[in-house]
């Protein structure tokens, strides 16, 4: 496995492109302990032009806790980069989890958050998500990859996830995998990025009154927050989903 975290990888790559600052405010939560005593990792929080905030945060379990949803492995640790862009630009917001199991086994998802309806934007559609039909087959039949089904994934997930979603299992010693399917999104994301146009504030709302009701529904449905949370206590969690949703 590499000795790079997930996070550290799409940081790296994301700021070839971009120039990012961090963002003051959250020093509390870079490093914090879960109600155990023992190290919990943190949240690292970064922002930049058209960009409203970039997380990286890297959880830490100490010596695993059981994860219902993923056959009760022990997981000892979850990871997630997510770019959040200024709602104002036509800008999805981009994000990887994984979630990190003490026998190896390690499970992922990623997906584009959009604020408007892609049907209503055929032109967007064709511009930037039919070319990259090629990588997302690539990785939806990757020898790496055991991509999960839709039927095993919650009502709420089905219904915001986007054409490019990807969720499958492999194990840590093939995460370099993970690692090049990050980098494809990125590089997705920076073409949006470079290409999107002139901030507009109507749209601004527009996008992030869809984006936060997402987070809502998430917030009281997500099967792994319901473990963080009961991993870090109501306060050191609610600090968390402040910083990665505000």
């Amino acid at each position: 496995m590499s000795t790079q975290t997930l996070p550290e990888f799409c940081f790296e790559v994301l700021s070839k492109e971009i120039q990012l600052e961090r963002v003051s405010g959250f020093e509390d939560i870079e490093q914090v302990k879960l109600l155990s005593g023992e190290d919990g990792g943190g949240i690292k929080t970064y922002r930049g032009a058209k960009i409203d905030r970039v997380n990286l945060v890297d959880f830490k379990l100490g010596e695993g806790i059981p994860v219902p949803h993923h056959e009760n492995r022990p997981s000892v640790g979850a990871e997630i980069f997510q770019i959040a862009p200024d709602f104002s630009y036509k800008l999805p917001v981009w994000g990887i989890n994984s979630v990190i199991m003490k026998d190896g086994m390690y499970y992922f998802d990623t997906d584009l958050s959009f604020g408007f309806d892609l049907v209503t934007d055929y032109d967007f559609v064709m511009k930037y998500l039919e070319p990259f039909k090629e990588v997302y087959k690539k990785y939806n039949t990757h020898p790496d990859l055991k991509v999960v089904p839709l039927y095993d994934l919650t009502t709420w997930v089905r219904t915001y996830i986007s054409p490019v979603f990807v969720t499958a299992i492999t194990t840590t010693d093939k995460v370099e995998t993970v690692f090049e399917l990050a980098r494809e999104f990125i590089q997705l994301w920076v073409q949006m990025y470079k290409e999107a146009g002139t901030g507009d504030e109507a749209l601004q709302q527009r996008q992030k009154k869809r984006i936060m009701l997402q987070y809502a529904g998430m917030k009281d449905s997500d099967r792994m927050g319901k473990i963080l949370l009961g991993a870090y206590g109501q306060e050191t969690f609610g600090k968390f989903f402040k910083a990665m949703m505000s």
